[in-house]
């Protein structure tokens, strides 16, 4: 799945046809690709190209432009099929759903292999140890034995009562076939794939949930906002969704739900009063979803039972890690001073912590035991006696952005701090800060209503320090 750039929005139009109104569409592409075309699914006769005006490869960015104004009508919720042709036969499509965003720009799409209409390949990826998955591809053949014979470092497939582990005696493998719409645990001694090649599994499929906990497939081919995904079970019924780093509680201040977005190939615990048949809403209208991917120092071990753990923190940015017996156990992004863990463990532990942000790394003293199974709240982890051990510029974000993006910095001692920004001339342009700062974390942020597109340099001197970040304004 490639990932897609997420742009701000501008103008709402309020009316049902857009023949000729400039609508650009804007998606990221990964590799080399020497053309495309796209087209509406309700008109297949109107093809734009990369030649066609205002439509283009913008090399620069990794972007494909596709100006819908072009068509000579396209309406609201109207499916935009763009197909890249990489050379040597070799083409990838995606599928949009337009709305009345005057920039449209969607993220949490997959890009395909082929021309639409062709088998969809779900490209599954596997860390060492264990890992939370599903499949939304018609299987030709359930066998589990068959399915992952190409895998070379698989050690155990599990559902909740069965098991499957191919270096046993066949006689001692219960779990013989999968089952579409249920997750499964898949352990690996290292990295390892696994590719399904097959046509979408029905959103039609019932999902059966039995009172408690089930492991659950997600099923649509794009990620969605959980709320959204679930919404036919979230009426009291539900208790909580878990990934293996995530959770999701109906109850909870929605400050404390980390997992909000489901995505194709992962599998999820979900927790009901009562059984239950669901299935999955179709893709809705609007598909503007952003899939978060976080590159951490630490790495969770993984246990197939964890605890959901609730609490509040004095940090204001940056992510904490659980750790116990000399592992990370969960890991956690800082939200407005609350936390959230799925904290992995078969056992009742007890867990310290430690805040990551900037390049640093802070203690406190702070332990809590687990409870698998089940939830630990009420906690409270007192970062306050850390400072900022280095005077520097934290990345920009959004970056690319249209029209303002957010410029954090930290001050590691008492100073004045200068901050302004330049265009590719050399010349400044804006002054965002010029004045005395304690030490501590700061944000500024940087409104370009009345700026060009293009790229600008964020210039930061303070107690010594000169600094200077890229920004990308797209309007």
């Amino acid at each position: 799945m490639k990932r897609i750039l997420t742009l701000m929005t501008m103008l709402v139009l309020s009316v049902a046809l857009f023949a000729g109104i400039p609508h650009p569409v804007f998606v990221e592409y990964v590799g080399a690709p020497v053309s495309f075309e796209a087209y509406l699914g309700t008109d297949t006769d109107h093809v734009l190209t990369d030649m066609s005006v205002g439509c283009g490869i913008l090399t620069d960015y990794n972007l494909i432009m596709v100006e819908c104004g072009n068509f000579p009508i396209w309406e609201y919720a109207d499916v935009l099929y763009i197909v890249l042709n990489y050379g040597n036969e070799t083409y990838e499509w995606m599928d949009i759903i337009l709305d009345y965003d005057n920039v449209q720009a969607l993220s949490g799409i997959i890009w395909y292999e082929g021309e639409p209409g062709s088998d969809i390949t779900q490209q599954g990826s596997f860390a060492q140890g264990w890992n939370l998955w599903s499949y939304n591809v018609q299987l030709a053949d359930h066998a589990v034995a068959n399915l992952f014979a190409p895998m070379t470092h698989l050690t155990k497939v599990k559902s909740i009562t069965q098991s499957y582990d191919p270096s046993l005696d066949p006689m001692f493998n219960t779990l013989a076939t999968l089952v579409d719409g249920y997750g499964y645990w898949v352990q690996v001694s290292q990295a390892d794939v696994l590719a399904l090649t097959g046509a979408a599994i029905p959103l039609t499929t019932e999902i059966n949930l039995s009172s408690g906990w089930n492991l659950a497939a997600y099923l649509p081919q794009v990620a969605e906002e959980i709320e959204y995904a679930i919404d036919s079970i979230n009426n009291g019924n539900l208790l909580k969704v878990k990934s293996i780093t995530q959770s999701y509680d109906p109850s909870l201040d929605p400050m404390f739900n980390t997992l909000t977005m489901l995505n194709p190939g992962s599998g999820y615990w979900v927790k009901v009063s009562t059984g239950v048949a669901f299935t999955y809403p179709s893709p809705p209208a609007r598909s503007a979803y952003e899939e978060a991917v976080s590159n951490y120092v630490w790495t969770p071990v993984i246990y197939t039972n964890s605890t959901c753990a609730y609490g509040y923190t004095t940090a204001t940015e940056g992510y904490i890690g659980a750790f116990a017996a000399g592992e990370c156990r969960g890991i956690a992004d800082v939200r407005e001073g609350t936390i959230s863990f799925v904290i992995n463990g078969e056992n009742p532990e007890e867990v310290s912590f430690k805040l990551f942000r900037n390049g640093n790394t802070y203690d406190t003293n702070t332990t809590i035991t687990t409870n698998p199974g089940n939830d630990v709240s009420g906690f409270a982890l007192d970062f306050t006696a850390n400072i900022p051990v280095a005077t520097k510029l934290v990345n920009a974000y959004p970056n690319p952005f249209n029209p303002e993006t957010t410029i954090a910095y930290d001050v590691a001692e008492a100073g004045n701090v200068n901050i302004s920004v330049y265009n590719v001339k050399g010349q400044k342009i804006a002054e965002l800060e010029n004045g005395h700062k304690e030490a501590g974390q700061y944000n500024i942020v940087w409104r370009a209503d009345s700026n060009a597109s293009g790229v600008y340099f964020v210039r930061m001197n303070a107690a010594g320090t000169d600094q200077i970040q890229k920004v990308v304004l797209m309007k």
